[in-house]
């Protein structure tokens, strides 16, 4: 009997919780009305879109009203502002090799650059930078 709960609860956890709001929707399409291999996650207080628009692979957030919250960019280290680039090399981090660039916009924030370096495999280090190359957080991982 308890096999049987904990397998539901595994499919449960994987399941779409709620059907997504038209205004999501609607929004969505009205905001990325190019995008491609869209697919949505319940993510309970608000509903994401993973999806592409060209080549690039993006990530955005909404309220269930359909407003957007954020949206998330992946980028190369050689796509980045010269700005942001500049930072990074002037940064105690700037020997660690970089895995993962991200821009990150948010509503009624100014646009950010997540870079994400290791040194190894079990030390990695969040890093967020403005536009101008500021480094505005440093923050690590397990």
């Amino acid at each position: 009997m308890f096999s049987i709960v904990l397998i539901a609860a595994v499919f449960a956890s994987n399941a779409q919780f709620r059907k997504i709001p038209a205004e999501v929707t609607d929004a969505f399409k009205a905001k990325y009305n190019n995008a491609s291999g869209v697919s949505w996650k319940d993510k309970l207080s608000s509903f994401e879109a993973n999806f592409k628009v060209g080549e690039k692979e993006m990530k955005a957030s909404y309220s269930s009203k359909g407003e957007w919250l954020k949206t998330e960019t992946k980028h190369t280290y050689n796509s980045l502002p010269a700005e942001v680039k500049d930072g990074f090399k002037k940064s105690k981090y700037a020997d660690l090799s970089v895995i993962e660039v991200t821009l990150i916009e948010e509503k009624d924030e100014a646009p950010q650059y997540k870079v994400v370096v290791k040194k190894n495999e079990y030390n990695k280090r969040n890093l967020v930078f403005s536009k101008t190359g500021q480094l505005l957080s440093d923050n690590g991982t397990l």
